[in-house]
């Protein structure tokens, strides 16, 4: 909720729904998953959220709003996981066959984490096994690191095992995360023209070769780079 560019954009209505809940209907599709949690922020802007995910029946848990990496491990270490699945929840277009995908990359070619190189912003996840997000969560000392998660294991490829799950053909073009206005105009017309959701790479393909100029409404967004730390 306390986006600088778009304060409050998790709750920001897409055709009725708000944003967060478009992606967490998303990545409950991950096949094999077994707990799905919220990690939240504890600042007091941020109750209207924990509201909402609550009467939804989601499980959240809070932490701190800048060190994001204790906060999600703290969020899934109870549970004692083999793999953690990190998605934003300023996604509201992630494809559950490709995040399932990543899981099986990660799994299968023995990696320690799969990330979202090759795919446009907003379309695929972070996944890590739990033992690499431990080490970062108990080394990372630098303040981006902390707050985009899994910096301190992709930066590291001579210590981590890094591994891809790249496009059979080329995915659609387009930013279908939601920083800004821009973003969340762009959002809203693909979810006008698509229903409820969740939506696949497919979906989002089909609509843009139809309309392509639906991509002139977020286009020249900028997106910050993960080393730009808040402060």
């Amino acid at each position: 909720m306390g986006s600088s560019r778009l304060p409050g954009k998790s709750l920001a209505l897409i055709e009725g729904r708000p944003l967060v809940l478009w992606t967490v209907a998303a990545v409950e599709r991950i096949a094999g998953l077994d707990e799905l949690i919220v990690t939240v922020p504890d600042d007091p802007a941020d109750d209207p959220l924990v509201e909402v995910l609550e009467a939804n029946n989601r499980r959240v848990h809070r932490g701190s709003s800048l060190d994001v990496l204790t906060r999600c491990w703290e969020a899934v270490a109870p549970w004692r996981p083999d793999v953690v699945v990190r998605q934003t929840a300023d996604n509201p277009f992630p494809d559950p066959v490709l995040m399932t995908g990543q899981v099986e990359r990660l799994i299968d070619g023995g990696f320690d984490y799969v990330g979202t190189a090759g795919w446009p912003l907003g379309i695929a996840a972070e996944a890590a096994r739990a033992e690499a997000l431990e080490t970062a969560y108990r080394e990372a000392r630098e303040p981006a690191e902390r707050e985009h998660v899994m910096p301190f294991i992709y930066a590291r490829p001579e210590r981590f095992r890094i591994g891809a799950l790249t496009p059979s053909s080329p995915p659609p073009p387009g930013r279908f995360t939601v920083d800004t206005d821009e973003d969340l105009a762009f959002a809203r017309a693909i979810a006008a023209r698509i229903g409820p959701g969740p939506v696949s790479m497919a979906d989002l393909d089909r609509i843009l070769s139809r309309e392509p100029e639906l991509l002139e409404l977020n286009q020249a967004v900028r997106q910050k780079p993960w080393q730009e730390a808040q402060r």
